[in-house]
């Protein structure tokens, strides 16, 4: 029985001890005053990308490169993007098409 429990706890340890964990890399764009923050930003593939409305109105992120669309951002309202193809994406506010920022995915 005690071979047993070894075992259980040896293989137990052995799945959730994998070495070091990285952790996601994660790059945030502001919205406010009718503008992104920073506008142009350099990511590598895979890092998530929040946009975070720190504006009075209401905002969308539109990344037509990718077809990916945010549900309409109230004040602190948040949407979390993840580019994971190389290239360069522009993105603008579905509701103040004027507002345009851009992506670069760049592999190392």
């Amino acid at each position: 029985m005690k071979s047993r429990n070894f075992l259980f706890a040896f293989g137990f340890l052995s799945c959730i001890s994998t070495g070091p964990v990285l952790a996601d890399e994660t790059q945030t764009v502001t919205i406010d005053n009718f503008s992104f923050t920073p506008n142009v930003i350099t990511v590598k593939p895979g890092t998530h990308i929040v946009f975070k409305n720190q504006d009075d109105l209401p905002h969308t992120v539109v990344i037509p490169g990718m077809q990916l669309k945010s549900a309409m951002m109230d004040t602190d309202g948040t949407y979390e993007a993840v580019l994971e193809k190389p290239g360069d994406f522009r993105y603008f506010c579905g509701v103040h098409p004027m507002m345009t920022g851009e992506i670069i995915v760049k592999a190392e």
